[in-house]
């Protein structure tokens, strides 16, 4: 049975990330001239890597509303060769020729490029918009040697509550499968050897990482474990974005040799045997629940040769009705994730504090070198960091290629090249039988496939919680923040732009500060201990 949750969406493609300047209307003839269209943010400034809304008009080329055939937004930044990431919807006709949508975003700071495509009475036809986003050196000082447009700023990176969205997951928020989430996430049963479980590599402490340069499950591992706070926000996982939603992630490392070794027949018998895991899901399930006893004790398609060849005798309705807990699991091991979020820090402290007019109290909280680093990783046209850490979570969660894709034997990581693969033929996708989405809600799929991935990215990391997530980079390479910069100081990008690197230069004593302002994005080391409870 197909498990997808339909529901009715208004069939749109659209966009991105960052902050504009102001929520001023982007007005445009279309390239024909049968149409005149305007796009207006509702937000002033434009959050930061955060969904918003926009209002749209639409109208005749001698000024009259216009109740088109069909609308469509979309768009990208030419640059970088960057799709739009998100797919908002009209939402709402506030009246004729107006529209309201939902679900705008942009993720980097640069010049994007935005297209209303209309199908009327004159035929179709597509306006083009240009807009600026974060562009531009803060200018004056205000207080504390910050201008009004710099404490702006700050506050579209300032942490706020974010509704959870796990794309085809209908348990997120539910409070039983958090529950079981929470149990299974600390069960080294998950593993083959029972001694494995999801906390071994996230450790609350630790951001939820393992502080290792490589991880280790069941072997040694390529890469390390990246944070889980915040991770429900974005739209793909793993460093090469090799799956498509959270709870798609937490299955993966259950089945995959050298990480936790087991197999779903394994993981779905005992969900069903252990009492109290029973009990939880049969609060959650949708179905009727199946009879475990005449599975394989450990069958599955990724498994060993005995795992794999118990998994071929078993009927299709059985492997079906395996997969079909299996999955649950991994929508309740997400649903508990995705309680795990970044707590506030002293820069968040200090941000609320400036605005309020509490400059002494702001002062108390960062240092000089910390508020000259923050001035620094303000200033986008000179340090390029909010281009890829923008947003409350201070991630675009984009992927680029920085140089690090080559380790030091030569071996090539091919990152996100692969990882888009992997999760376009993941069964468990959004797109899959499993998904409690509808196919329309798979947006991110839409933009994924534009052009050739690019060899060598990884997803970019929060910079939230870096004191306690050393070492850092998909492969653990710069065991702190101060080698982090060294290595942009350094950089020597790629002649053929074949890569997102670029040179910071900045002196030894800029360095030196705006490393101090990163070590203030790290919460209270209890918080998220205490958060998890």
């Amino acid at each position: 049975m197909h498990r997808r949750a339909r529901r009715l969406v208004t069939t749109l493609a659209l966009l991105a990330y960052a902050a504009a300047p102001a929520a001023e209307p982007l007005s445009a003839t279309s390239a024909d001239g049968f149409y005149r269209v305007q796009l207006t943010p509702l937000e002033a400034p434009v959050p930061i890597n955060a969904f918003h809304d926009w209002e749209l008009r639409v109208e005749t080329a001698d000024g009259k509303p216009l109740e088109p055939r069909q609308l469509a937004v979309f768009g990208g930044m030419p640059g970088h060769g960057h799709g739009l990431p998100s797919s908002p919807e009209i939402t709402e006709r506030l009246e004729p020729g107006r529209y309201r949508v939902s679900g705008m975003r942009f993720n980097m700071a640069g010049k994007w490029e935005l297209f209303v495509g209309v199908t009327g009475p004159a035929g179709p036809d597509k306006a083009r918009f240009e807009i600026a986003v974060g562009a531009g050196a803060p200018t004056g000082t205000d207080r504390l040697g910050f201008s009004a447009d710099e404490i702006a700023r700050m506050q579209t990176l300032a942490i706020k509550p974010r509704q959870p969205r796990d794309t085809g997951n209908r348990l997120i928020g539910n409070t039983d499968a958090i529950m079981l989430g929470r149990a299974l996430f600390f069960d080294p049963r998950l593993s083959a050897t029972g001694e494995i479980a999801c906390a071994t590599c996230h450790v609350a402490a630790l951001g939820f990482t393992d502080g290792r340069k490589l991880s280790h499950g069941s072997q040694p591992l390529k890469r390390n474990s990246p944070s889980l706070l915040g991770a429900v926000h974005a739209d793909w996982f793993y460093w090469d974005g090799r799956r498509d939603s959270l709870w798609a992630q937490t299955l993966t490392p259950i089945e995959t040799r050298g990480e936790m070794d087991n197999t779903r027949s394994a993981v779905a018998k005992l969900v069903l045997t252990d009492p109290d895991y029973r009990q939880r899901y049969d609060r959650i399930a949708e179905d009727s629940l199946p009879n475990a006893g005449r599975w394989p004790d450990h069958g599955g398609p990724f498994g060993d040769g005995a795992a794999r060849a118990d998994w071929q005798r078993l009927s299709p309705v059985q492997r079906r009705d395996i997969d079909n807990v299996f999955s649950d699991v991994g929508k309740s091991l997400a649903a508990f994730v995705a309680t795990l979020e970044h707590q506030p820090t002293r820069f968040d402290a200090f941000t609320t504090a400036l605005a309020a007019g509490h400059d002494a109290h702001a002062a108390s909280l960062l240092d000089d070198d910390a508020r000259a680093g923050l001035k620094l990783f303000l200033d986008e046209p000179r340090s390029k960091c909010l281009r890829c850490h923008n947003g409350s979570t201070l991630t675009s969660y984009g992927f680029h290629n920085i140089g690090t894709a080559t380790d030091t034997e030569g071996q090539l990581d091919f990152g996100r090249a692969i990882g888009i693969r992997a999760a376009q033929h993941d069964p468990f996708n959004c797109l899959g039988e499993y998904s409690d989405a509808d196919r329309d809600a798979c947006s991110h799929h839409r933009f994924a496939d534009s052009g050739h991935p690019p060899v060598g990215a990884f997803k970019v990391p929060s910079l939230r919680g870096l004191g306690v997530t050393a070492p850092y980079m998909h492969d653990g390479r710069f065991a702190s923040l101060e080698a982090v910069v060294a290595h942009y100081r350094a950089a020597a990008p790629a002649e053929d732009g074949s890569d997102d690197l670029f040179r910071l230069d900045i002196t030894d004593d800029e360095a030196a500060q705006l490393v101090a302002f990163l070590k203030a994005l790290t919460a209270e080391p209890e918080a998220h201990t205490h958060a998890m409870h």
